[in-house]
């Protein structure tokens, strides 16, 4: 078999693709295992403890199940907010913008620099916009003009 054989295509299947290897992947309508967890376990907690008082009133232990056809819900329909939310914005984004929101309320401390207007460094800077490579003597001389002589 001879190299010619081998379509340039095939040889392009085999190369793995590496843009989002530093991602995590996505698992439901571009939610990713965290984001998951993190929305599973808040949405469980609050339908458990609303059914587990209705249970506590009623003694119909059935509504538990409530519970988890909610939360699934619940995933559900977040995974597709979340995925409206990540649409044409960089990886992270609305992580970052969770963590500015938080920060402007006090409620965490920044990491990030945050800073409107122009930045000072304390002293002034004496800039030229005279050639480095011209010594400062050269730059004050004045051509010289030929001065009569008297006669």
């Amino acid at each position: 078999m001879t190299d010619e054989s081998i379509a340039p295509d095939a040889t392009r299947a085999a190369v793995p693709l590496t843009d989002r290897v530093n991602v995590e992947p996505a698992i439901l309508n571009g939610m990713t295992s965290t984001e998951a967890t993190w929305i599973g376990l808040a949405s469980m907690l609050a339908y458990g403890m609303a059914m587990g008082l209705l249970v506590a009133i009623t003694g119909l232990w059935q509504l538990l199940l409530v519970a988890l056809v909610a939360t699934i819900l619940t995933l559900w329909f977040a995974s597709l907010r979340l995925q409206a939310m990540k649409r044409d914005r960089p990886d992270g984004y609305y992580g970052h913008a969770i963590h500015l929101w938080m920060v402007q309320r006090g409620m965490q401390r920044a990491r990030f620099l945050q800073h409107e207007g122009y930045w000072s460094l304390g002293r002034s800077l004496h800039l030229s916009l005279s050639s480095p490579l011209k010594p400062k003597s050269e730059l004050r001389a004045q051509p010289s003009t030929p001065h009569p002589t008297s006669s």
